[in-house]
């Protein structure tokens, strides 16, 4: 395209009939003058993303100055409050003063207050404006332009605008009732992961008094239906019982180095948290107290859903399967995906780069490690033999063809240095199990994509079958009742069975089914065929 042509173009043509008649025609060197010359066009499209919605724009600039106001107070608040625990006081005074201080956030209450914008409002978004900003940031990213870099303004204000619809779909997909909708908490599409709640906090004391009152008994029960009782029997049966011993195998093997995949089944909608808690009671804290977890979207939609998922481990966003959980709002669940990836790229991280994270800061691991410079990465990654080089090689060559994954946040990367050794609890279900009217449990669709996506050569993977929450949980009722737990023999992965997924991944899921239990669980092909959702 020549410059006679770029002026005899009205200034009036909207970006949209513009965007289409000129951008077959551009050449790469031409892609980056052609922007700023329209760089009007540019700046009129980003004003009609809000469709000149005056009060809207005015609600979030004021939320946003609120929150930098809250953001100093709250600093204000740590130094003031750091200074008062120099003043001597009972250990248990200062721990609850603590616990409260850490609970309140100024700049907290005002981002949960701002949500209900995006939760209960009808986002006032031009759709098809964001789409074409899309389509021109896409297409000069791939003839090679950097557009943050080149139009930072515009650009940032784009995302920012971007993200605001994505919220309003968000919360509009996971959000099923108004109680829901004003429980809404903030949600970051450029976050994938979120940590565990430490035992101080209030939620984590308020789960811990509920589950005090309402778990009747764990009851163990090993290979051949023998029954443990935690409650009736003595602390030496309970430890030497098969699920016990089982348990303390798996505890060594994660000492030695492996990581730990506890697949597990459950059937209620706390049997994630009382896996949890279960293997913290028999005293397994280095499987249970700092482990991670995959989750779907929908538990980061309120802040009850939230923090209950945060009482079972550091949370991982995953998208579950679209056969059994679509997500319809346009735009959404590509954007979710992206955060999805993320959360595949660090877990399935080889041990090669894990040994990188575990001595880089995040800018030398973006700079060296995950950006495409031949130069750079053998530098940094000098000190690795000739295999793993190789292996680290591979792995990043093809995760940089997934979009996503070069956003990697920086508190997502240091949240996961923490974490990676960590054993992973995964729930291939996505959800609590059918109870059938004679008391027994059938499993639900299982997606056995989870072994590929997560899981390594050498990695273990630890079954475990709990029942009996849904005997606890009925909604938001919870009445007593007796727990069952039984686990299966740790095995290692190898690479055969990562590639054959489809069939190992139900296998897994077949081996949980047959262990014996309080309950009797099916794994169903019928169910798995799809004749039941």
């Amino acid at each position: 395209m020549t410059e006679k042509d770029t002026s005899d173009t009205p200034k009036s043509t909207s970006l949209v009939h513009w965007w289409t008649q000129e951008k077959g025609k551009l050449s790469q060197a031409e892609v980056l003058r052609l922007l700023q010359e329209n760089k009007g066009r540019l700046e009129k499209s980003l004003a009609s993303i809000h469709e000149r919605n005056l009060f809207y724009r005015a609600m979030n600039r004021l939320f946003t100055f609120f929150a930098i106001l809250g953001g100093f107070i709250d600093k204000v608040k740590d130094v003031l409050f750091a200074l008062l625990m120099k003043i001597p006081a009972p250990s248990s005074l200062k721990k609850s003063l603590q616990a409260f201080v850490d609970e309140f956030s100024v700049k907290g209450v005002v981002d949960f207050l701002q949500v209900k914008m995006y939760s209960f409002k009808k986002a006032p978004h031009n759709e098809r404006a964001i789409q074409l900003m899309d389509e021109v940031i896409a297409y000069a990213s791939t003839h090679g332009l950097d557009f943050k870099k080149h139009f930072p303004e515009i650009g940032g204000k784009f995302l920012a605008r971007r993200n605001q619809l994505l919220q309003h779909s968000f919360f509009k997909e996971f959000s099923k009732s108004g109680l829901e909708r004003f429980l809404a908490t903030p949600f970051s599409f450029n976050q994938s992961i979120s940590p565990v709640l430490d035992d101080s906090a209030m939620w984590h004391k308020l789960f811990v008094f509920l589950e005090k009152k309402n778990i009747a008994d764990i009851v163990l029960v090993g290979d051949d239906n023998r029954r443990t009782s935690l409650n009736d029997d003595s602390k030496a049966a309970v430890g030497s019982s098969q699920v016990v011993r089982t348990l303390y195998e798996a505890s060594v093997l994660k000492a030695a180095g492996n990581r730990v995949f506890i697949i597990g089944h459950h059937d209620g909608y706390l049997g994630p948290y009382f896996v949890r808690s279960v293997l913290r009671r028999l005293g397994f804290e280095n499987l249970a107290g700092n482990c991670n977890t995959v989750v779907g979207p929908r538990m980061f939609s309120n802040i009850v859903l939230k923090s209950g998922a945060s009482n079972v481990g550091n949370l991982f966003l995953t998208l579950p399967s679209q056969k059994t959980t679509e997500v319809k709002s346009n735009g959404l669940a590509e954007e979710l995906q992206k955060t999805a990836r993320r959360t595949q790229f660090l877990i399935k991280m080889p041990n090669a780069g894990l040994k990188m994270i575990e001595k880089m800061t995040y800018s030398e691991f973006m700079g060296s490690i995950l950006n495409d410079d031949n130069q750079r990465f053998d530098v940094a990654t000098e000190d690795l033999d000739v295999i793993e080089k190789q292996t680290l090689s591979e792995y990043l060559t093809i995760s940089r063809q997934s979009s996503g994954v070069e956003d990697l946040d920086r508190a997502d990367y240091y949240l996961f240095k923490r974490v990676m050794y960590e054993p992973f609890l995964i729930f291939p279900e996505g959800s609590r199990s059918y109870n059938e009217d004679n008391g027994d449990i059938t499993m639900k669709y299982v997606n056995p994509r989870y072994m590929q996506a997560y899981l390594r050569p050498g990695d273990v993977i630890l079954p475990v079958n709990l029942v009996g929450g849904s005997d606890i949980t009925n909604g938001w009722r919870l009445s007593p009742a007796t727990l069952g737990l039984s686990v299966g023999k740790p095995y290692q992965v190898n690479a055969e069975m990562i590639e054959d997924y489809e069939v190992e991944g139900l296998d897994v899921m077949k081996r949980i089914a047959a262990l014996p239990n309080i309950k009797d669980v099916h794994f169903s092909d019928d169910v798995q065929a799809g004749s039941r959702r």
